[in-house]
């Protein structure tokens, strides 16, 4: 596997695990109490409660989709830039110095998700939504 690729692997894993765009599933409910879904375009988390655990739940099926979705977004977007940007620029010090920085920050996030927060594991939710007040809510850069 090249560089290139584990590049945007990873960028693509600190993009899912950083909520940085991302949707939130909340209900409405007062006597549910469930945890909000959030991931985009699949949840591939439940919300994490800060107060009282650092403990939520992963879904192997949302996480896998959307790495696979922002990892073909930040190739189709590595493509046009390849092209639009001239040969000069692409491996100029300023250039290796974005790769670089891109490396270190996607890997602290990636890290922090998986190190600070306790995990369980799931495929998929399976958690019994039975109210019919729920929205989606945009979580942008939080």
């Amino acid at each position: 596997m090249s560089r290139t690729t584990l590049l945007i692997f990873l960028l693509a894993a600190a993009l899912v695990f950083s909520d940085l765009i991302t949707v939130v599933r909340v209900d409405a409910c007062p006597d549910e109490r469930l945890p909000s879904l959030i991931g985009l375009p699949l949840p591939y988390r439940t919300s994490v409660p800060w107060v009282n655990s650092m403990s939520g739940v992963l879904y192997g099926a949302g996480i896998f989709v959307d790495l696979t979705f922002w990892a073909l977004l930040l190739t189709l977007a590595r493509l046009v830039l390849r092209r639009v940007l001239p040969d000069a620029f692409r491996t100029s010090r300023l250039a290796r110095l974005f790769m670089w920085s891109a490396w270190a920050l996607s890997g602290m996030v990636v890290a922090f998700r998986f190190f600070a927060i306790e995990w369980q594991w799931q495929w998929a939710p399976d958690m019994p939504f039975r109210c019919p007040a729920w929205s989606l809510q945009w979580l942008v850069g939080t």
